[in-house]
């Protein structure tokens, strides 16, 4: 018995290191490929502008004929039907969240000029003398770059003053698609994910068009950033009206002069995303989340602020936690290793992370400053993913786990009476157990092993001891705000559709709670 808890540390601390997934790359590209601005050609004559001047849901169109040159064959139809699915969900996301003044039919033509392609799509004909009846049109491409750490990335590419983006281009990385199992509900929520992110550059966030942020008037900002040291970095940050005011109330901190964008990264990530330490797994940190990104009030606040949008739906922004009510300490400050948000790897190593999704290393991310170090979950540790190489019978037995999307991580030391070894008692580790909150989230209750031994946790950090187990297992540190993470949607709505607000929605001829049935044709 304890040769096998040995070899149970020994699987998730070697075989559960795993390089990054994806790394945004919006920076880099923005500056190899050309992006116009254009002034508006609305001219009182457009009678659809004229008709339309009331704000509807955002349409977005897209063209995927680039993916004709590929060869046919059943893998590329497979992965042409995913990059679809994908895009459609994606603008179907931003449908729901966008309400926009529809543009005139003149300024979403593409104007002709020198420049012929967006990135590296060859603008149709058509498409300079006819505009798109949509709000933005996106022309989706594929390279096979195996060398390169991305999964797709995606820039605008014409652009009309005060208006917004009227042309972008998304481009997945066929080669690292092709070593993922996107029919898996899991791994598709992931590429959704990065399309959801990438799209969003597209929209506005994106350091090359700060400046062409406008107020309600239609004048642009005035110093929409500013630059100061963040733990002794030059860093950027973003005080546009919106997000000024969002950040100073999340944080609890008055004099905040604004957000911080990410400092680290150079052309790939730096001015275009989020502070990855001030705030966690959010849809746009540089690195996206590898378990559950939030689309909170940080990024809804930006749209709101590029002045090129009509509303965004505020429903639809995700409560977020990390350094929520942490004050001014928590984002400009030292990183402090006895707050939850940080580590210390010398003792937390195995841990939970933050979120209770997984077990995870202590260490400094690529995106962290010196002596901020962050919990880095183990790849194979995730508690929603059953197929898990640690959700054996011999750790259902004797550590009582369970794997799940009704599963969180929580610190434990527990063994089955049998287990005898009193080293091993005592050594606290992140393990995943069934959990469920009570309705006003004041108490989460705990299920330990086959037969579901039940502690109900109601005290924060309180140590339980479960009957039938030798040691303890930990309350989360903050009740309330556990009870308060985002859920994952059933079966994680199956590769067939996007979670919001805990519900599935699905792809078209895809219906049911998990987006699992399809519709005969």
């Amino acid at each position: 018995m304890n040769k096998y808890i040995i070899l149970l540390f020994f699987i998730k601390y070697i075989f559960g290191l795993k390089a990054l997934e994806h790394q945004c790359i919006h920076d880099e590209m923005y500056q190899s490929y050309q992006q116009e601005s254009f002034p508006s050609d609305d001219q009182i004559s457009d009678s659809r502008n004229l008709q339309n001047k009331k704000a509807r849901n955002m349409v977005i169109t897209y063209d995927m004929s680039y993916f004709q040159r590929l060869a046919q064959n059943q893998q590329n139809k497979q992965l042409i039907d995913i990059c679809e699915k994908a895009i459609k969900l994606a603008n179907s996301y931003f449908s729901q969240l966008i309400k926009i003044i529809p543009k005139s039919e003149l300024d979403m033509r593409y104007k002709p000029t020198s420049f012929t392609k967006c990135g590296e799509f060859e603008i149709p004909q058509k498409d300079k003398v006819k505009g798109k009846e949509s709000d933005l049109h996106i022309y989706v491409q594929y390279k096979n770059e195996p060398q390169q750490s991305y999964m797709a990335y995606a820039n605008r590419c014409q652009f009309i003053e005060r208006l917004g983006p009227t042309h972008g281009q998304v481009t997945f990385n066929f080669s690292k698609l092709e070593t993922k199992d996107l029919n898996d509900p899991i791994q598709f929520k992931d590429l959704m994910q990065i399309v959801i992110h990438e799209m969003t550059h597209i929209l506005g966030f994106s350091y090359a068009d700060i400046p062409k942020w406008v107020n309600s008037e239609k004048n642009h900002h005035t110093e929409p950033t500013i630059q100061q040291k963040l733990r002794g970095i030059d860093t950027l940050f973003l005080k546009t009206p919106h997000v000024l005011q969002f950040a100073r109330r999340y944080f609890n901190c008055p004099t905040l002069v604004g957000m911080p964008l990410e400092n680290l990264g150079e052309n790939s990530s730096k001015n275009s995303h989020w502070k990855t330490t001030v705030i966690e797994n959010e849809y746009m940190n540089a690195s996206v989340s590898t378990t559950q990104a939030y689309f909170s009030g940080f990024t809804a606040n930006l749209l709101r602020d590029t002045g090129f949008y009509a509303e965004i739906k505020e429903s639809m922004e995700e409560q977020i936690y990390y350094g929520k009510g942490a004050g001014c300490q928590h984002v400009t400050g030292q990183c402090d290793s006895n707050k939850r948000e940080y580590c210390n790897p010398k003792t937390d190593d195995g841990l939970c992370d933050y979120y209770h999704l997984a077990s995870s290393e202590c260490k400094l991310g690529q995106f962290n400053e010196p002596n901020c170090n962050t919990f880095q979950i183990f790849h194979n540790a995730k508690c929603w993913d059953v197929n898990s190489n640690l959700n054996k019978q011999g750790a259902q037995n004797v550590i009582g786990v369970k794997f799940g999307n009704d599963s969180r991580c929580f610190n434990s030391s527990l063994r089955i009476n049998e287990y005898k070894s009193q080293k091993a008692t005592t050594q606290i580790s992140g393990e995943c157990y069934k959990y469920e909150c009570n309705s006003n989230g004041t108490q989460v209750s705990i299920y330990v092993g086959k037969t579901k031994v039940k502690v109900v946790c109601t005290k924060n950090l309180e140590k339980m001891t479960v009957k039938g187990y030798q040691g303890t297992i930990v309350c989360p540190e903050n009740i309330n705000y556990f009870c308060g993470f985002k859920k994952f949607c059933p079966n994680f709505c199956s590769a067939n559709g996007f979670c919001l607000n805990n519900k599935c929605n699905c792809a078209n001829k895809y219906i049911g709670n998990d987006c699992s049935f399809k519709i005969p044709i």
